[in-house]
Order: C-alpha cells, then structure tokens, then sequence
C-alpha cells in the first residue's frame, strides 16, 4: 500500500467521527509514524508503506477512532509555532491561547516603550499559575528572553512535563 492510499483509507475510516478533520488528522498521524514533514510526505506519495510502518499506522488511527486527542497519540503539540511534548499529564494547549501569549508580548514590548525608550529592554517578571505543559511561559521566554518567566503548577506529573518542554526549547 503506498502512503496516498494508506492516507486515504485512514480518512475514509475518520470522517465519521473527525468530520473536515478526518484527512489532517490522517495525515498527521501518517506523518508520525514515517518521520516525514508534510512536504516529504507530499513528494513521495507513491512510496510504499513496510508491513511494520502500516501496522503502527493502523494502531494509531485505531486509538483515534477510539477518541483519543491526535496531540496525545503523537505526544506533541505545535503552540506559538513551537512544538511541545504533551501526555495525559497534562492539557492539550488550546489555540485560542496563542492571542494570550501575542497580547502579552506586545503588552510587554509597549511597556518597555512607556517605560525606558524605544530600545529599552522591559524589567517583568511573569508567572504562569498552572502553567500545565509549559506552553505559555516557554513561548513567552522564547520570543522575549530578556523577561524573567516563573511556571508552577500544583501538580508534580504538570511541573514534569513543563520541565521537559523547557529544556526543549532552551529556556530551563
């Protein structure tokens, strides 16, 4: 079976329960269990699936159908255009958090305007209360590195997570 008819099978067996979804969520999984960006993905459609690599395919679409989230079957989740490790530890980042994220950067880059000039770096500290897998207090130490950035979470498995996300992307 190549990947394209593997990827259409997969969508044809998500539609019912993923709706427009079905065919990125195919794909996404597809994607995982090749090690493949969507471009390679894409470029070698005609390419054939090995029995291991459709067996891990077919368990994955399996656990889908089951509804479990695509984010905790991957174990990833792009936020703020950063990739993040997720698991049942934790929540699955929301989109509507990136505009969170975005208005507090431009909060924080028009304070250090008022504050100390155009080219002035802010003096903040932030704290992220239950910051669950990081995502908010990584993505706002990542695009503004001169902040000071605090995350805790009453939950150890959370604080684990964040942790891992953290030193992922270099801000630990």
């Amino acid at each position: 079976m190549t990947y394209l008819q593997a990827l259409e099978n997969a969508t044809r067996q998500l539609s019912p329960g993923s709706g427009e979804e079905a065919r990125l969520e195919a794909e996404a999984l597809l994607r995982h269990v090749l090690g493949l960006s969507r471009a390679q993905l894409y470029s070698r459609f005609n390419s054939d699936l090995t029995s291991d690599q459709a067996a891990a395919f077919d368990g994955l679409v399996r656990r889908r159908l089951n509804r479990e989230p695509v984010a905790y079957i991957r174990g990833l989740k792009e936020f703020y255009g950063l990739e993040f490790h997720v698991d049942r530890r934790v929540l699955i980042p929301r989109p509507e958090t990136e505009l969170l994220v975005e208005k507090a950067i431009e909060w924080i880059a028009g304070k250090a305007k008022r504050t100390r000039g155009e080219d002035a770096r802010p003096a903040v500290t932030v704290a992220d209360v239950g910051t669950g897998s990081g995502c908010i207090a990584v993505s706002l130490a990542v695009n503004l590195p001169e902040i000071q950035v605090y995350a805790i979470d009453p939950s150890p498995q959370a604080l684990e997570v964040a942790s891992l996300n953290c030193h992922r992307h270099g801000v630990g």
